[in-house]
Parts: C-alpha cells; structure tokens; sequence
C-alpha cells in the first residue's frame, strides 16, 4: 500500500529537481543579455510603450502577415504591466520570460503527472524537455508564441477537469485558454479555431451538452475587442479573410499536396528530434520505434490493458488534434514556418507520456521504459551549462546585448544636436527606434533630430557591405559627409559618425 504521507516530499522534491533542470538554458543567457530583440520585439515594445505612457489603448494587436487581418491585442496587454514595472528595460522584462518559461516546464510536469498518475514517467520527460535546446519547450523568447504552449496546456488541464466532472468552470477556462492559445499564432490558430468547432461532433460523449456554450462565452470573451473593432470599421478583418479565402496569395513555392505531405512529416520529425535527440533524426526514429513497438507488446501481451488505452479520451483527444494539424497543414499552400508548429512538441510530450504510462503499468517494461528516458536526458544534457556556466556565444546584430553595446558608445558621446538612423534586412528598424526612444526617455541621449550636421548611422550585416553600396546608404549622407569614426560591435554591426559638409 502507498504511503500518501511521502507523496507530497516526493512530488515537491520533483518540482524543485525540474526547477533546478529548466533553469540554465533558460536564465544564463538573458542574464547576460543574449537574447533576441529584433523586428517584432521592438515593434511590440514601442506599441506597448504608447498603451503605458501615451493610454493609447488598442482593440487589436500586430499584424498576421495577411493584409487586414490582425491579432487580438491580449499579447500587448499581457505585455503591458511588465514593461511598466521592468521600466521598458529589455533585460528586465526577458528575465521575467525566463522565469516563465522555467515555470511552464514546471506546468509541463504537473500535467504529465496528472495525465498519466506516474511520477516517473512525467519526471522524466518533463527532464528531457528541461534539457532539451528546442525554443519550443519553456521558450523564453520576448514573442507571443512563446505563451501558445503555456495556453495549450491549461486548455488540456481545463480538458481533463471536465471528463471528470462536467463544470461550467472549466468549460469556460477551457473556451479562453484555447482562444488565447489562436491568438498568439495565426496559423496553428486557425487549426485549433477548426478543432473547436468540431470537437462537439466528435466527442459528442464530453462536448455535446449545453455546458459548452460556456466554452464558447470563454471565447467571445477572447475575441471582443477585434468584434469592436470589426464593427467600427466596416468589417475590414473579415473582408480581408474571404478576399484571402477566395483569392488565396502563396508566397512561397507552389507543390503538389502529396509533396507538401512529405515536406509537413519531414519538418516536424525535425522539429521532434531537436526536441528530443539533438537533432539526431536517426535517433529520434529510433525513439518513435520504441513507442510504436510499445502499443504492439500492450496490444499482444494484455488485451485489458490496451483496452483502456483504445478508450483513454484525453490520448484519443491529443492523438487526434495531432493527426488533424498533419492534415490542415498539408492543405495549407503556403510556407509553414516552425514558429506555426510551436505546439508539436508539447503535443507530442503528452502523447508519449500517456502512452509510456500505459507500458510501465507491464513490469517487464519499467526498466527498458527507464532506461529509454535516461538516455533522452543525457542526450540532451548540456556540460556547458552546469556551474560555472561557460557561454561562449556572442550573439548576432539582433541581440540585445550588442544593440545595446551600440546605444552605450553613442550615449558615452553625449551627442548635442545629432540624426540617427539605422537600417536592416525589414527595413524598419524597430529595435534601434525603440532604444533610441528609451535612451532618451531616461536622459541617456537627446533625441534625434532630422537634417543635423552629425549623423549616426547604425548598419547591420556589414562585412556584407551590402547597405553601404544601396540608396539608403547616399541618401542619409546625401553623398556629402565625412567620415568622422567608425567603430565595429559583435554581431557584424558597424557605427559610423558623419558630419555634413555643406
């Protein structure tokens, strides 16, 4: 018989062992300031910037990358308050995701457990995604898909409570944390929006009841602000959805569906062996093998035990929102980007979890079980990562740390009367412009002004000397400057001082 008094240290010493896993990869490198600010960070942190200390509140977020069809501000919203207490300092407001995403590691566990009852198991794989150098798993980028795997989980969490009791509650939770989970990414959004209207028909035995209208207030509740703004402006998000759905634009390269087939598979069993086996697809087949062979000797070797398995709900939900998302992104034309995937891995982790729980119940099978996981975990362990943490990485131009180096040398100056201008592959350089506006926002630098007779130009990618041959280059020095000085940052960035001669 269990004895329930060691259940708890056992569950705490689990929490604290994972906390303790997460924490290196995901807070040594904010720390240090290497992580990434670039186009959308900064963008998202000037428009946060105007809802604080402007109270220029918005009913939408940023843009989807379809013309006219927008995100739900809740990313800026949620942004918002620590910004504010982070006083618009960048490293602030990433150490703050590292801890996130350590605690959604955590969260990750806790489902595990709760999912599979065995702790093993779920300390394991929760150990393996601690390690794991995927972005996907406890991702502590400055993003909003960053929150898409945390939404995820609290609507299978929410999921779960209701097969067990049928509450008003959890639908609702289950309603907003799925519409919160859309509204951080676009494509996979669309694919969950899909699911959740068709859950009810196919799981007519937990959906199908009037307690899913509750689900559904948990998503309007979600989706109101962009319904405002749909109605004060004509209906554009909509329009531009059926003018997309009519005339669909693919802006990547056109195949066959059987190839764009091959292409999803291929991409996302190289997503799952970075999250799983460095990026060793060899192993990572290997590893499916394993789990495949597993369901065979449940089917074989107990026929009551798979029996359970084959009416296990929440492997039956999961098992097939994943063979749903293979089928719509094969549909789907265009590029799909692994940002549109970032719940794969979290979907697959509780798959394996369920199905791994149900082979250990075998005990022929615990060791082999065990040992599988052990040599995912040290697959994935990193030595450079353990005390004293030994980064070597630099980082690149979109990294806050040489941003910021940038910003430093040219407050050291303290520049009087000065233009500013900085140019990168998306043409606006929203990082810089959000430096530049939070330098001088504390008195570090004056603001820029345009037409001076000293210029600032920072140029990305410079041993490409790409910008300094284009237009851009002659046209903010009017091809009648002096050089004054230059001086090179890591990451290929170059400074050049200018002063006009006219």
């Amino acid at each position: 018989m269990i004895d329930k008094s060691k259940i708890m240290p056992l569950g705490l010493l689990s929490v604290i062992w994972i906390l303790l896993a997460a924490f290196p990869r995901r807070f040594v490198f904010p720390i240090n300031g290497l992580f990434a600010f670039n186009y959308d960070q900064g963008r998202d942190f000037l428009a946060v910037s105007k809802i604080i200390w402007e109270k220029d509140f918005t009913l939408i977020g940023q843009t989807t990358g379809l013309p006219g069809i927008f995100y739900g501000p809740w990313w800026y919203y949620f942004l918002t308050p620590i910004v504010f207490i982070s006083g618009g300092d960048p490293q602030k407001v990433a150490l703050f995701f590292a801890f996130l995403a350590i605690f959604s590691i955590v969260g990750l566990y806790l489902i595990l457990k709760l999912l599979t009852k065995n702790n093993v198991v779920s300390v394991l794989l929760a150990t393996v995604a601690a390690f794991s150098n995927l972005w996907m798993f406890g991702s502590q980028s400055i993003w909003n898909p960053t929150l898409t795997p945390i939404f995820f989980l609290i609507s299978v969490y929410a999921l779960y409570k209701i097969t067990k009791k049928v509450s008003n509650l959890y639908f609702f939770i289950f309603g907003l944390s799925t519409f919160l989970a859309i509204d951080t990414t676009a494509s996979f959004g669309v694919l969950l929006f899909i699911f959740f209207i068709i859950a009810p028909f196919i799981f007519r035995r937990f959906f199908f009841k009037k307690q899913y209208n509750f689900a559904i207030l948990g998503a309007v509740v979600v989706l109101f602000p962009r319904i405002l703004f749909e109605l004060r402006n004509n209906f554009l998000m909509t329009k531009s959805f059926f003018s997309y759905l009519i005339n669909p634009r693919v802006y990547g390269e056109k195949s066959s569906i059987f190839e764009r087939f091959l292409e999803r598979l291929d991409q996302m069993m190289r997503i799952i062996s970075e999250g799983f086996t460095v990026a060793n697809k060899t192993l990572a087949f290997c590893f499916i093998f394993v789990i495949l062979s597993l369901v065979l000797f449940i089917v074989y070797k107990n026929k009551k035990l798979f029996s359970t398995l084959r009416n296990d709900f929440m492997l039956i939900y999961l098992t097939t929102l994943f063979s749903t998302t293979i089928i719509f992104f094969t549909v789907f034309p265009d590029t799909v980007w692994d940002y549109y995937l970032v719940v794969i891995p979290t979907m697959i982790i509780l798959i394996v979890a369920k199905v791994l729980s149900y082979g250990f119940q075998i005990k022929l099978l615990k060791l082999p079980i065990i040992a599988v996981l052990l040599i995912l975990i040290l697959v994935n362990f990193r030595t450079d990562l353990i005390p004293p943490y030994n980064v070597t990485w630099q980082g690149d131009g979109a990294t806050y740390v040489n941003e910021k180096k940038v910003m430093d040398y040219i407050a050291s100056q303290n520049p009087e009367n000065f233009s500013f201008y900085a140019y990168s592959p998306a043409i606006f350089d929203y990082p810089f412009d959000y430096l530049v506006w939070w330098y001088s926002k504390r008195s570090l630098i004056k603001s820029p002004q345009v037409n001076q007779q000293t210029t600032y130009l920072v140029i990305r990618e410079e041993s490409t000397k790409k910008y300094l041959t284009s237009g851009w280059y002659g046209d903010k020095t009017r091809d009648n400057t002096e050089v004054l000085e230059n001086k090179e940052f890591p990451g290929d960035l170059l400074v050049e001082k200018h002063k006009r001669l006219d």
